[in-house]
């Protein structure tokens, strides 16, 4: 989730919003360049989403939860003609429910991203570059570095929410 948010601010988005249950992810989404963020424990996601876009809702909404509820949720939150991406992983056989008429008519897409749809010979050169001139933050996603005997506490660590990212090292 923090990269699709560093990801639109790297690209421009003009209103770059990020949604989380998760005070310490939604803070650390600010520090990633998101402008605003919604935690939709608090308040209602999809009429924030409309206020901060005048009514019209999001051009591209980018679900990195793998969560069928966060999918569904996301194709809420887009404008006639919006994009949803989907990122994050379900569960095999996880299923969503969208109704066809809400597609056809909001002319909405649906994408899928794995590992951002790179193209490696190119883009690899790229973020290399970018983080290298200290654009793009990955120093920043690091939680907490584990040697490989704390790979359960890892695991249990990113399971329970706590982390961002956890490095295994050797």
């Amino acid at each position: 989730g923090l990269n699709c948010v560093q990801g639109a601010a790297l690209g421009g988005a003009s209103a770059n919003i990020a949604i989380d249950l998760s005070e310490r992810k939604l803070a650390a989404a600010r520090t990633f360049g998101a402008s605003h963020t919604v935690d939709p424990g608090r308040e209602d996601a999809a009429a924030a989403v409309r206020a901060l876009t005048d009514g019209r809702g999001a051009d591209y909404v980018f679900v990195a939860a793998g969560s069928a509820a966060a999918i569904e949720q996301g194709a809420g939150l887009l404008r006639r003609g919006g994009t949803l991406v989907v990122v994050g992983m379900t569960a095999e056989g996880a299923q969503i429910r969208l109704d066809p008429l809400d597609i056809a008519d909001g002319a909405l897409r649906i994408l899928g991203s794995k590992m951002g749809s790179a193209r490696m010979p190119h883009d690899v050169q790229m973020l290399a570059d970018w983080y290298l001139q200290g654009r793009l933050k990955l120093d920043e996603l690091i939680s907490a570095r584990y040697p490989l005997e704390g790979i359960n506490e890892a695991i249990a660590s990113a399971a329970g929410g706590e982390a961002l990212r956890n490095v295994i090292t050797f």
